[in-house]
């Protein structure tokens, strides 16, 4: 208790030196920028016309993204002083928490990671499938949310800030990775509201970096490519720049990718030096020993990027240690295969974008993992060591570009007017129309905030009364290879023949990537509309990824599955028709032969495969022959357009 009580004076007596310094008192609450990274976070401002990073009660300008609940008393730690209580604690320190924000518990994810040792702290399914993490906090059991954990780490950015200009802080402008999903922007969100913080605008972390570089050459037409490898994730985006316009062209990234990934490969190399050498001492490798085992596996990874070799002495009690060696070489055979996967990512953004790496003006690195030299010697055999620039911070970046925003919001800046930024959406976007078909509204790559021309589509059936729209991201024409957003319904529509009553449909995705559908019935103005922020139903990156290669890799089958579903929904219509207007044959006869010939037809062509689009065509025709005789000048038996 006495270490806790020590430990909070002298943080407190600290903060007042640091944020006596450089204090400028500002009339009105300033909107900051805030950098919530998975390792590190930090926050900055724009004033006096430039950005300035803000330090916190230690004086730092980055703040580890941790927080540990103390089991004892009701108190919460944040940061530097957090990871130092968390060597004794292990599972009371959470950290690499954004690893977990707006996922569910059956994320494949949230498993990897729950079943990884990594993670001393315990992961558990709370309400309504969402994860959580238990854990005793003030002699009682308690499960906290990813949101609320976060929320922990934005209110010490915050109180920097507040106590650093002098006025209460409440707007922000908040990075997030490039390929965050909706949940993941949403729980983002939470977490800032939980924290007393406004959110003016979610940027994504390419794009501040790409503002920080460009905010002083907006006289020189540029293409950027911001490769961002930071604790967490590899986000890797192309931004065309003009002026004081940023268009995001392409985006594509891995969340399995980034430092804590490179500090589990050292540890998982040494793990067995270390149990041979206590295997006659199993009491003591516990989750204490293990948290040791990562910090020191962290530094070597950061020496390494400087140093040709580097060792350490792993102690396992008072006086007995192990003694770990690891050179530069090594490292890189071990982080070779992820070099390359962040290789291979960067060619799909360059194909996405119908771009070459001659296109490229400048590569920005940004992320505190692009100083490891393997990865830079590898980005140099791409683009040419001309082109990578290495003028920036990259821990700084993405705080100091999302201050620029923060500012263009403040409305304080006249520099600051002419700032306008284009992101994109890393999937399409559709609804199912008939029989699976994917019909996409919104392309992949599409600049945000974006609006689709309204698309009309009938009823598929006699006398239909409501009409289900179900939402889909992905790039295959069948829906069962999509991922499902949501649906919504429209009821009561008016009685009619199939194709009769129509509808239409128009997406419209924001700024913040968040989409809103909404539908109408031509006829009678009924309307429904649904805003997409469904977290169980997101993709995960990975999952991303596969769902563009098999789209390019299943093209020709997809074509054929369109074209026969497209067919099958139209001679469907045809028949519903006929049915529909039975009445207008006058001949009972032929009533009877046309009704029997279309139950025939519908049997027959509902047994067929979309790769026997012949048969169907062959089966309509026949179909057709048959009954036109019957019912000439009565009911039309050809197609609508």
């Amino acid at each position: 208790m006495d270490y806790i009580k020590d430990s909070t004076r002298f943080v407190w007596n600290l903060k007042e030196k640091v944020m006596g310094q450089n204090k400028t008192k500002v009339q009105l609450p300033c909107p900051i920028g805030i950098d919530l990274g998975t390792t590190f976070s930090a926050v900055a401002i724009y004033r006096g016309e430039k950005s300035e990073m803000i330090p916190n009660a230690f004086g730092d300008k980055l703040t580890p993204s941790c927080v540990f609940y103390n089991p004892n008393i009701s108190e919460i730690l944040v940061g530097k002083i957090a990871e130092e209580r968390g060597l004794t604690n292990p599972e009371n320190f959470i950290f690499d928490i954004k690893r977990f924000i707006g996922r569910r518990y059956d994320d494949v994810y949230v498993q990897k990671l729950k079943n990884s040792e990594e993670y001393p702290f315990k992961i558990v399914e709370g309400n309504n499938g969402q994860t959580e993490i238990k854990l005793r906090w003030g002699k009682e059991i308690v499960k906290k949310s990813p949101e609320e954990i976060c929320s922990e780490i934005l209110k010490n950015m915050k109180e920097s800030a507040s106590e650093y200009l002098g006025a209460t802080v409440t707007e922000a402008v908040i990075s997030v990775p490039a390929y965050f999903s909706n949940a993941q922007k949403k729980a983002t969100k939470a977490a800032a509201k939980l924290a007393g913080l406004k959110v003016l605008k979610l940027i994504t972390e390419p794009v501040a970096a790409a503002i920080h570089y460009a905010q002083d050459k907006l006289d020189t037409d540029s293409t950027l490519l911001v490769f961002d490898l930071g604790g967490g994730t590899l986000d890797v985006s192309i931004i065309k720049v003009n002026g004081h316009s940023f268009a995001v062209q392409s985006v594509e990234g891995d969340s399995f990718l980034g430092g804590r990934d490179f500090d589990e490969m050292l540890v998982n190399y040494f793990k067995p030096t270390i149990k041979e050498k206590l295997k006659n001492k199993s009491n003591i490798v516990n989750e204490r020993l293990l948290r040791r085992i990562q910090r020191n596996c962290e530094k070597l990874k950061k020496l390494l990027s400087v140093a040709r070799d580097h060792s350490f002495d792993l102690y396992y009690s008072e006086d007995d240690s192990i003694k770990l060696e690891l050179s530069q070489t090594q490292f890189n055979q071990l982080i070779d295969n992820s070099v390359e996967r962040s290789a291979e990512i960067i060619r799909k953004c360059l194909a996405d974008a119908e771009l070459t790496t001659g296109s490229i003006t400048d590569v920005i690195l940004v992320g505190g993992s692009t100083r490891i030299p393997r990865i830079r010697e590898k980005l140099t055999s791409m683009f040419g060591s001309n082109k990578i620039r290495t003028n920036l911070n990259p821990d700084e970046a993405v705080a100091l570009g999302a201050s620029i925003q923060a500012g263009v919001f403040g409305n304080r800046y006249k520099e600051l007017e002419k700032y306008q930024v284009k992101e994109a959406t890393p999937l399409s976007l559709g609804l199912e129309v008939s029989g699976n078909l994917m019909k996409i509204l919104i392309e992949k790559n599409s600049s945000l905030p974006k609006k689709s021309n309204p698309n009309r589509y009938r009823t598929m059936t006699n006398n239909q009364t409501s009409a289900v729209f179900p939402i889909y991201e992905g790039e295959r024409k069948n829906c069962k290879y999509n991922n499902l957003l949501g649906e919504f319904t429209i009821d009561d529509l008016p009685l009619g023949q199939a194709g009769e009553i129509s509808f239409e449909v128009v997406f419209h995705l924001d700024e913040n990537g968040i989409l809103e559908v909404s539908a109408q019935e031509t006829s009678t103005c009924k309307h429904n509309k649904l805003t997409v922020t469904l977290g169980e139903f997101q993709l995960g990156v990975r999952k991303i990824e596969r769902t563009i290669a098999h789209a390019k890799q299943h093209k020709k089958d997809d074509e054929m599955f369109e074209s026969f579903t497209i067919y099958f929904c139209k001679v469907r219509e045809i028949c519903e028709r006929i049915i529909y207007n039975l009445e207008k044959i006058n001949s009972n006869t032929d009533r009877c032969i046309v009704e029997s010939e279309c139950t025939k037809f519908w049997k027959t062509i509902e047994a067929l495969q979309y790769t026997e689009i012949l048969r169907l065509k062959y089966a309509y025709s026949s179909f057709k022959m048959k009954v036109s005789p019957l019912t000439a000048g009565v009911i039309d038996v050809n197609f609508i357009a």
